[in-house]
């Protein structure tokens, strides 16, 4: 009697709503028929706020071929504005189904959220003011010198081993670093490569100075990051990225590329595959 009431037990417990498994996020997108994005509004030209105050940019162009793949319609997309610092939480947390904020892949970061394969390579660019006459990184090194940075430990770091004498300014976004530097506030801001072309391409105050050799010179990745333990959705983004970097979707790369970074990608695969 015992044996069937503990197998009856079992058998309630498996039929539990509680116990059982539960919905990949891709399903809860298909169902709800929208996906909600987090996104920088200041990031140009990958993510930021138009003369009309619409949201434009690579990353949003992103956003809106993935809704079109996935539900049929690109509009099918709400997007909530982040700061650096509340992105990853609002993936965490459930509030967004995933982030496109040119947001670059780090081992600690990968500790707490998940990242699909990189959708761009990036890097540290350094942007100055002209009118300072700094030629090198070096000159840059002096406390009569402010430098402004992304309130993130990655680029707290960078200061701290290769201008540990220059005056940090902590800020919140790339416009904010910008302005800083437009306004004398700061003399110098890094930020990451694609966003400092398009500052330094509009504006002929402000060049770039030449990091060869320093840690601003390695090559880094953004990637689209989304909440850990999900294997299905993150299997989606992942292949979806896939394919636009290397596959079915890559004549859409090259029209975002050329539209927003006024440039060619880099090539769908290193090789000829007619050859093959």
């Amino acid at each position: 009697m015992r044996l069937v009431l503990g197998l009856l037990f079992v058998a309630c417990l498996a039929a539990s709503p509680q116990v059982r498994a539960e919905d990949s996020l891709l399903d809860v997108v298909l169902k709800r028929d929208k996906i909600i994005v987090a996104t920088y509004s200041t990031s140009p030209p990958l993510a930021y706020a138009d003369e009309k105050g619409e949201l434009v940019g690579f990353e949003i162009d992103m956003a809106h071929e993935i809704a079109k793949d996935l539900l049929g319609d690109p509009n099918k997309v709400e997007f909530v504005v982040v700061q650096s610092d509340g992105r990853f939480p609002a993936a965490l947390s459930g509030k967004v189904d995933f982030g496109l904020c040119s947001t670059t892949i780090y081992p600690e970061r990968a500790v707490r959220i998940a990242f699909t394969r990189p959708y761009i390579d990036t890097g540290n660019s350094l942007i100055v003011r002209k009118d300072a006459g700094i030629k090198t990184i070096q000159e840059l090194n002096d406390p009569k010198y402010t430098y402004a940075i992304l309130n993130v430990p990655p680029a707290i770091d960078r200061a701290r081993q290769v201008l540990p004498r220059v005056k940090t300014l902590l800020l919140d976004s790339p416009s904010a670093l910008f302005l800083a530097v437009k306004s004398g506030r700061a003399t110098a801001f890094n930020i990451d490569k694609p966003i400092a072309d398009y500052y330094e391409h509009e504006n002929d105050d402000l060049t770039r100075l030449d990091v060869a050799g320093s840690v601003f010179s390695y090559v880094a990745q953004d990637a689209i990051f989304l909440k850990p333990g999900d294997f299905k959705w993150w299997l989606y983004l992942d292949t979806w990225v896939g394919e636009l970097r290397y596959g079915s979707r890559y004549a859409k790369y090259v029209e975002w590329y050329q539209k927003w970074l006024h440039k060619d990608p880099p090539p769908q695969r290193p090789y000829d595959f007619n050859k093959y």
